[in-house]
């Protein structure tokens, strides 16, 4: 399991630092990966605890099911993005 984690992550996250530096621009790259990380942490805290209530209340089908159910709604959001909308402006 660890390993097909460490796939999924070694897989996901140069995509994730690409988009952040393509929205950013040059100039404020690194401010970009800080407040990226920023988010990220703050929103893990919430996430994890939502998901050790459900786990201990309703047990581990509802958690997890909560959470495949939060990841298509995010794949579904994805749908709506336009092509090209994350392209870098060039001047």
């Amino acid at each position: 399991m660890f390993l097909g984690y460490a796939v999924f992550y070694a897989l996901t996250e140069p995509v994730e630092k690409t988009l952040v530096a393509n929205l950013a621009g040059h100039d404020r790259r690194g401010l970009a990966y800080g407040w990226f990380n920023c988010a990220v942490g703050i929103a893990t805290l919430p996430a994890s605890l939502l998901f050790g209530l459900l786990y201990q209340a309703f047990g581990a089908l509802a958690a997890f099911g909560f959470g495949a159910a939060l990841a298509l709604l995010a794949a579904m959001m994805l749908l709506g993005v336009r092509p090209g909308y994350c392209e870098p402006t060039r001047p």
